[in-house]
């Protein structure tokens, strides 16, 4: 499922319960995982400062699910716009976020701070995975995010 504009709009919501309910009927469920990522006319937008430099009416965002390897897609769930997407990260920084989402500032700029320190840039979309289910109503103060980067 992919949109683009602020997560939490209707919908980011609606593509989430999309993919949860399709994960569910094909019986591997698993952590939702997001890639966000600004085209690159907005310029190289370094890991601290990813979420608050551009407007986040910009941001572009790809939800998934990891898959095994070999299941394959019926058609009925084919036909809702849901794909069979291979991804490969290979070397990433990755930091673990506690709290609501609001808060992932700080932790971004600890995960930068690493990164740049050991001479490391962004390489490709910001990808979160989402340990805790979650919708709009979920209280944020006990989640669980990985913030993960793949970086040269």
């Amino acid at each position: 499922m992919s949109g683009h504009g602020s997560p939490g709009t209707d919908e980011f919501y609606a593509s989430k319960e999309k993919l949860s309910a399709a994960v569910q009927q094909l019986g591997h469920p698993g952590p939702i995982e997001i890639l966000y990522w600004f085209d690159p006319e907005h310029g190289d937008i370094g890991i601290a400062d990813f979420y608050w430099t551009i407007p986040l009416e910009h941001l572009r965002w790809r939800m998934l699910v990891r898959m095994p390897d070999d299941i394959e897609l019926p058609e009925e769930l084919a036909s809702t716009g849901l794909v069979l997407f291979p991804y490969t990260e290979g070397k990433v920084v990755q930091i673990m976020h506690h709290g609501p989402f609001a808060g992932e500032d700080e932790t971004m700029k600890r995960l930068g701070a690493y990164a740049d320190a050991h001479g490391l840039r962004r390489r490709g979309p910001h990808h979160e995975i989402h340990l805790d289910t979650f919708d709009r109503t979920s209280p944020q103060d006990g989640f669980r995010t990985i913030l993960r980067d793949p970086v040269a």
